[in-house]
């Protein structure tokens, strides 16, 4: 056992890098990203240790250094690509992805309400115009599972 524990002293870059793999296959089972960084970060510190004989305090200081600055520059490059879902509003909502669709009134609007059909579903409609069956529409807004339509101009 101790001469296990001595070849692990004398030999960080192996530690850095199997901390940095199992990092890695720990991000394979799903970890949405956090495991990544701190597994590049890991490789690369081994990857020092390998190259330069630095002292096991330093490794672990440049591996926190890196884990934070790579997580710190995918934070900027998300944001940059405008991946950040925390600035989106609504939470919870995929209605909202239906503004903007185009589709036919499947029951006539009639009194301001009817109903559209998008994809394989049949939507409650409101419209300031009478509107007859097949109409091209396109969709406003959403109100709960109420849409506001408008017809399409030709």
């Amino acid at each position: 056992m101790i001469d296990f524990l001595t070849a692990i002293y004398y030999s960080p870059h192996w530690v850095f890098i199997a901390l940095g793999g199992l990092l890695l296959i720990a991000e394979l089972l799903g970890t949405g990203g956090y495991a990544l960084w701190t597994g590049i970060a890991a490789i690369i510190v081994g990857l020092i240790a390998w190259i330069l004989p630095l002292s096991w305090p330093v490794l672990w200081l440049l591996f926190a250094i890196f884990t934070i600055i790579s997580a710190y520059l995918w934070w900027l490059w998300l944001r940059k690509n405008g991946k950040d879902k925390s600035s989106k509003g609504e939470i919870n909502q995929p209605q909202q992805d239906l503004i903007g669709i185009k589709t036919v009134v499947t029951e006539a609007v009639v009194n301001g309400f009817g109903r559209v059909k998008i994809k394989d579903g049949s939507w409650s409609a409101r419209c300031d115009n009478d509107l007859p069956i097949g109409e091209l529409v396109e969709v406003i807004a959403v109100d709960g599972l109420t849409l506001t339509i408008k017809p399409v101009s030709k």
